[in-house]
């Protein structure tokens, strides 16, 4: 069993969509209204991009790209800093929010994960992780390079994180029956590797994880 202790920070992509402009701050999602400026750029073509982007740079990593269109499906939400933006805006001025988005393209339907920043440079859209993760997405932006690298492919370095589940996998006996676990799948050079992940907070609030058990797919 080996266990990792999370310090690294890991950059995101940076996309710059263009400049917002100012006020009506949204600060949880259930108050946004039809008619607020921000409702109309999640209907629009610019937040599509975004996510298209996310899903498109996640399938190279796994060296799944698809050269049609990427279909956004449905998608939650959840604001972590509020959310600036003026009618006539293109994105917004301010604001930091969480999404899971469904995305179908080349016949596969997968759900992502992204942080999306907005500030007067930009927007900034972070991808956290493919799945049904229920870490905090900062938690699995940091995580996940550690956990890809400790995947065990021999003899290939082009890998990704392909996705991420909660619970053991199916018929899996998991050491603690009450423990909090994930199954991340890694893939690399035609192989896809699950590792069953045990997540541990610690009394001063720093979290473990220990990879319990790589099995093969």
């Amino acid at each position: 069993m080996r266990c990792l202790t999370l310090c690294a920070l890991v950059v995101g992509a940076l996309v710059t969509l263009g400049p917002g402009a100012a006020a009506q701050p949204i600060s949880k999602a259930e108050d946004l209204k039809p008619d607020a400026p921000f409702a109309g750029f999640l209907k629009g073509k610019k937040h599509a991009e975004a996510r298209a982007y996310i899903a498109a740079r996640e399938d190279q990593s796994v060296g799944r790209e698809c050269k049609d269109s990427y279909m956004m499906g449905n998608y939650a939400m959840k604001i972590m800093a509020p959310i600036e933006m003026d009618a006539g805006a293109i994105i917004p001025k301010s604001g930091r929010w969480l999404e899971r988005f469904q995305v179908t393209r080349c016949g596969r339907q997968s759900v992502f994960n992204a942080i999306f920043t907005a500030t007067d440079k930009g927007l900034e859209v972070k991808p956290a992780a493919p799945g049904e993760t229920g870490q905090d997405l900062q938690l699995v932006i940091d995580l996940r390079p550690l956990i890809v690298k400790k995947a065990k492919i021999e003899s290939c370095e082009a890998r990704g994180l392909l996705d991420t589940a909660k619970g053991p996998p199916e018929g899996y006996e998991p050491k603690l029956a009450d423990g909090d676990y994930e199954t991340w799948t890694v893939s690399g050079c035609g192989k896809d590797v699950d590792l069953v992940l045990l997540f541990t907070t610690n009394a001063d609030g720093k979290v473990d994880v220990q990879i319990e058990k790589q099995l093969p797919r």
